[in-house]
């Protein structure tokens, strides 16, 4: 029986868990407290694991760029404050004196959904993740494939999708496609509305019901446009919000209507594994060490 003890760090929060072979058998969360920086982070990241030893192995998935040759932090936004550089793996071999794979959190969810989620059956797949941001990753005859040089993985949420507000980030897919877009056009309308179970509570409302289907519609623009992009036989859609069949097959719909003649073939899948993946895709990591 083999023990691999796995980390999703984010920037609210962290998860930890504890598989035996293939099963997951115990999970822990903790607050990130990000503010007290790095090195309060990655303490208390090990304070997780002490109740699990002995184990053979560790995963990490984590916010952040990802060094791929060394498992360091490439760089990381003000949300976790002093992160850049953090030697990630070294810290965590030279404490617990076994290997250590880490990878950036949203293709760790990809590698979940890769191994033993929605992508089982795929060798090529896009995983896009709605949320606070839009996160994507992509796999390529079997792997991830992560683009050149030391910023290890694509950036699906800064695809332009408005030319006319391209500037940084606006115009994004990402500032008008994530989870956040929406509830703030929505919030435009109707100043009470908070978050996404306050939209789907305000569903009778026709104003917020064209809000929706606009959403809807940018989002199926950007799968569509990566579709003609990279002709993938699958696309797996991620995030809280798929889990409401109405956006998932919104979407799904949309998308296949606004395919251009010859790209119908992509099936459009929903992900499995939900805010674990993360913790199964970089078990499957670790179990290559």
């Amino acid at each position: 029986m083999r023990r691999t003890a796995v980390l999703d760090i984010g920037g609210t929060r962290i998860k930890a868990g504890l598989f035996e072979d293939d099963q997951l058998i115990i999970t822990k969360e903790a607050d990130t407290l990000a503010k007290e920086g790095a090195s309060s982070v990655m303490h208390r990241c090990m304070d997780l694991f002490s109740s699990f030893e002995p184990f053979e192995a560790i995963g990490i998935s984590t916010c952040g760029q990802v060094d791929e040759d060394t498992g360091s932090i490439h760089y990381a936004n003000d949300n976790m404050p002093g992160y850049t550089g953090t030697p990630v793996r070294q810290l965590f071999e030279e404490h617990f004196h076994v290997p250590c794979a880490v990878e950036n959190d949203v293709y760790a969810a990809a590698r979940g959904e890769a191994a033993y989620g929605a992508g089982r059956n795929h060798s090529d797949f896009i995983c896009l993740t709605y949320g606070t941001g839009i996160g994507g990753g992509v796999f390529l005859n079997g792997k991830p494939y992560y683009g050149t040089g030391r910023n290890a993985g694509v950036m699906i949420g800064g695809l332009y999708s408005h030319s006319e507000k391209a500037n940084g980030w606006k115009g994004t897919y990402e500032s008008c496609a994530s989870t956040t877009a929406l509830v703030h056009s929505a919030s435009e309308i109707n100043p009470e509305i908070h978050n996404g179970r306050d939209l789907f509570a305000n569903l009778e409302d026709e104003r917020i019901q064209k809000v929706l289907d606009h959403w809807m519609q940018e989002c199926a623009a950007g799968i569509a446009s990566l579709i003609h992009v990279y002709n993938i036989p699958a696309v797996i859609l991620g995030g809280g919000i798929m889990d409401q069949e109405l956006i998932f097959n919104g979407i799904r719909n949309k998308t296949s209507e606004i395919l251009i003649p010859g790209f119908e073939g992509t099936e459009i899948l929903k992900a499995q594994l939900g805010n674990l993946a993360g913790l199964y895709g970089v078990k499957a990591m670790a179990d290559l060490l």
